[in-house]
């Protein structure tokens, strides 16, 4: 799983509350990795942030984008079957399976 996948997958699944209409925002919603990304750890020790954290310096702000706009992809591939990764990972992948 590429970088831009597991980031766009996680906004996914952090927006679901807000797309079924239960909270108007990601993080009102007392049941989400969301509070874990928002704060860098998880008591629970069921969330690993680090991760995305390196990747992702304002998770805030990144929910928002992708509120917006970028979890669209994410969505219109899920319907289509079609693979959601860039070319580098896709050409790997050719040349091992080929």
């Amino acid at each position: 799983m590429d970088e831009s996948y597991l980031l766009q997958a996680t906004a996914y699944v952090e927006l679901n509350p807000v797309k079924a209409g239960m909270v108007s925002e990601p993080w009102d919603y007392a049941y989400s990795s969301v509070h874990a990304h928002l704060s860098g750890h998880d008591n629970l020790g069921i969330v690993k942030t680090d991760r995305l954290l390196k990747w992702v310096d304002d998770w805030k702000e990144y929910l928002q984008q992708a509120k917006d706009n970028k979890i669209l992809q994410l969505q219109k591939h899920t319907r289509t079957g079609k693979v959601l990764v860039g070319d580098k990972f896709v050409n790997k992948a050719e040349v091992l399976c080929c």
